[in-house]
């Protein structure tokens, strides 16, 4: 049987994470603050040509007392949307958790499920879990064909 014409469309493999994200996820495990996470899909031209980034993870739970970093504030030349969605079938506008989240200098405390849109060139993030208390869906999705920061380079 041939090969279906847009197969090439649907991603089914998981992420394969960069060595960068391996060794901050080490250092954060030997520490003992970390996530227990599923990094699921990243989708960009690379990967599939044609396509936008965008990247996806269930949050399991977090370990430890201090909160997780997983992002440093940058900036991008594209627009993103970051998600962040609570999995509680009662109120599944609850996170089940909490995180600080940076636009600029403003720090916002999300407790809610949420869209954030952040427009080209504005500074973003730290990104700091503070507690998950049932698993949060997380998704970021950007303009760009590739993901690629302006400012906020990490090592």
């Amino acid at each position: 049987m041939s090969q279906l014409k847009y197969a090439q469309y649907i991603l089914t493999e998981p992420f394969k994470p960069l060595p960068r994200h391996i060794k901050k996820k080490d250092a954060q495990m030997q520490s003992g603050n970390f996530l227990e996470a599923s990094h699921l899909f990243r989708l960009e031209d690379t990967l599939v040509k044609g396509s936008s980034y965008t990247d996806c993870a269930w949050l399991w739970e977090k370990k430890g007392a201090e909160s997780v970093e997983t992002e440093i504030a940058h900036t991008h030349n594209f627009d993103e949307v970051l998600g962040l969605i609570g999995s509680r079938r009662e109120d599944p506008y609850a996170l089940g958790g909490e995180i600080e989240f940076w636009l600029e200098d403003e720090q916002y405390i999300l407790t809610k499920s949420c869209l954030i849109f952040v427009p080209r060139e504005l500074k973003h993030c730290p990104l700091r879990f503070r507690r998950i208390d049932s698993p949060i869906f997380f998704f970021t999705w950007g303009q760009g064909s590739n993901y690629t920061r302006t400012s906020g380079q990490e090592d």
